[in-house]
């Protein structure tokens, strides 16, 4: 999945986006060259018009670059009163919506102040081959420049509004821990522009609360996402819930905004002819933000075990040894296989586990010995699988 910040993707022209439909057009062939290149199961969009249809005009310029109905857009409409909002597209041939979404306002909890915050948007989404189940919760806080009277910038270092988006973190956590969704609750991932650097206050809640910060985690101190007047930080999120953490296999920003001059972006108004000229419809400042990317691993390692002898003969009463044949493979390339449980039926038959490959069994008539096998992948999905020994004839 990603993040991805449109920055002021608006149909309405004139508006905070583009001013004219050549304007438009170079926005959105943008946008669209840098969603196809990430090529995500599911996209949380940020600043996105909140008009109720501006998603489906980006969704149809998606599908004309890569096949009718490639993504479709979850239909929420007009979410919260701000002209921009955050949105969900997604691969409905990788994953499909399970249930309805669920959105988080000062209705629900008076903490979120979505007289500031844009509404928080969950949904959960079901993998179409596994069916493993994921709650993605797409976020914009409000900024740290905009005016708080009662919650003015404190001289910390974390702005305006610092107050405001805490308290929304803390009321976010509550919300999540009940499985707005009806889902799972700890299977979640927050995504977004939080709008707090990773050590400020609201994102300390959240981590507190168990979600761990993924780009913290995988690329360390010195990940970023934005540059403002030369300052390099992260205000754009991944952070997993602990039910997820162990599948997920990675997670990194993508350097194609945050670096690049603002005269590579969409915009005509300021730039003489031959900066105009420059303009290229590629990912490169497509946003002032970089998208978050994160993948996820729910498929389980294939298990192939081949006992060698199948059937034990003759029926001597002596003990025998079994080995197996162990194939297991996994796109991680790293499976342990384990036998995790043997069984004897029959008349004084016995079994003895000696390692991971090998069992001894006891070669009496009629005896049935059942070893069981289990292969885990790094993410924890597992596969097991029963071998039967006779003892013949």
């Amino acid at each position: 999945m990603a993040s991805f910040n449109v920055l002021n993707y608006f149909t309405t022209l004139g508006s905070r986006g583009a001013a004219t439909p050549e304007e438009f057009e170079r926005q959105e062939s943008k946008i669209v060259s840098a969603i196809t290149e990430i090529d995500a199961d599911v996209f949380g969009l940020i600043e996105i018009e909140n008009n109720g249809t501006a998603v489906d005009t980006l969704v149809a310029a998606i599908n004309d670059a890569l096949g009718a109905e490639t993504y479709a857009a979850i239909d929420t409409g007009v979410v919260g009163t701000d002209e921009i909002t955050t949105a969900l597209i997604y691969k409905p041939a990788a994953v499909m919506p399970a249930g309805g979404y669920a959105v988080l306002d000062e209705t629900i909890d008076p903490r979120f102040d979505t007289n500031r915050n844009r509404p928080a948007l969950a949904q959960t989404f079901a993998d179409v081959e596994t069916g493993e189940e994921v709650t993605v919760v797409v976020n914009h806080l409000k900024s740290k420049g905009s005016a708080c009277a009662e919650d003015p910038d404190a001289g910390d270092g974390q702005g305006n509004c610092n107050g405001v988006r805490t308290a929304a973190a803390e009321a976010l956590v509550d919300w999540l821990a009940t499985g707005p969704t009806g889902a799972e609750p700890g299977r979640d991932v927050i995504i977004g522009d939080l709008n707090a650097y990773d050590k400020e206050d609201p994102i300390q809640v959240l981590t507190a609360a168990g979600f761990t910060d993924l780009l913290l985690e995988e690329q360390g101190e010195n990940a970023y996402s934005y540059v403002f007047d030369g300052q390099l930080g992260y205000l754009d999120y991944g952070l997993v819930g602990s039910g997820l953490a162990a599948n997920v296999t990675g997670a990194a920003t993508w350097a194609v905004n945050a670096d690049e001059p603002d005269l590579l972006d969409y915009l005509m108004g300021f730039k003489q002819d031959a900066q105009d000229a420059i303009f290229a419809p590629d990912p490169y400042r497509s946003s002032d933000h970089d998208p978050v990317i994160i993948g996820f691993d729910f498929i389980a390692p294939e298990l192939s075990v081949t006992p060698d002898p199948e059937v034990v003969f003759p029926p001597n009463a002596k003990w025998r040894s079994v080995t197996f044949d162990i194939d297991a493979t996994d796109a991680s390339g790293e499976v342990e296989v384990s036998i995790v449980d043997a069984t004897a039926t029959g008349h004084k038959a016995q079994v003895e586990i000696v390692s991971d490959t090998e069992v001894r069994v006891l070669a009496r008539v009629g005896a049935v010995y059942t070893v069981v096998f289990e292969a885990v992948d790094p993410s924890g999905n597992t596969t097991t699988q029963e071998v039967v020994i006779t003892v013949g004839p």
